[in-house]
């Protein structure tokens, strides 16, 4: 399972996956310091650029479930991921552990998790980049329940074809990081 780094630096965050941060820090500021739920989070408000890249997830009996996947990251998947269990979505075991480690770590810290890694595909001819956020969100405000999250993508200029997260070959996980709250 990927750890929380000690280094109290940000790194580097798309603006795109800074928008969804601040949109989840301005959600908790606005219910007191409880975790934001769902329904905080109003598509006309994420608007055009990030809805494609937006994820709901769900704790369905302990396992994670894709309740809703934007068009942008079914495109990068390869596939459309609402309804399916991230368990059984990714033929790579490996990263499917990775992933789920990712929404285990925002759940037990209570904060948003951002993450990098390198994905390859077959015979290493296309590899990409892609940078994600997975937040936490509760109904209650205290229980983990759903998580909302966004993942953006970005092909290497040598590769040559197609590539899906998915399907991809391999998977090189980069920098982890807990978001602490804001001081």
């Amino acid at each position: 399972m990927p750890s929380k780094t000690s280094s109290p630096e940000i790194p580097v965050i798309r603006p795109t996956i800074r928008r969804l941060l601040d949109l989840w820090r301005s959600n908790r500021r606005r219910r007191n310091g409880l975790l934001p739920e769902r329904q905080d989070f109003d598509p006309l408000e994420l608007g055009a650029k990030l809805l494609p890249y937006i994820s709901i997830v769900e704790l369905d009996e302990g396992r994670l479930r894709f309740r809703l996947c934007g068009t942008g990251l079914a495109k990068a998947a390869g596939l459309d991921l609402t309804g399916a269990y991230v368990d059984e979505l990714n033929p790579n075991k490996d990263y499917a552990r990775y992933i789920t480690g990712l929404y285990e770590q925002a759940m037990s810290h209570r904060l948003p998790v951002l993450s990098e890694s390198v994905f390859i595909g077959a015979r290493e001819i296309a590899k990409g980049h892609t940078q994600r956020l997975v937040c936490p969100l509760a109904y209650d405000g205290e229980r983990v329940d759903h998580f909302i999250g966004m993942q953006v993508f970005e092909t290497s200029k040598d590769s040559i074809g197609d590539l899906t997260m998915t399907y991809a070959a391999g998977f090189l996980p980069g920098e982890t990081r807990v978001i602490e709250d804001e001081a």
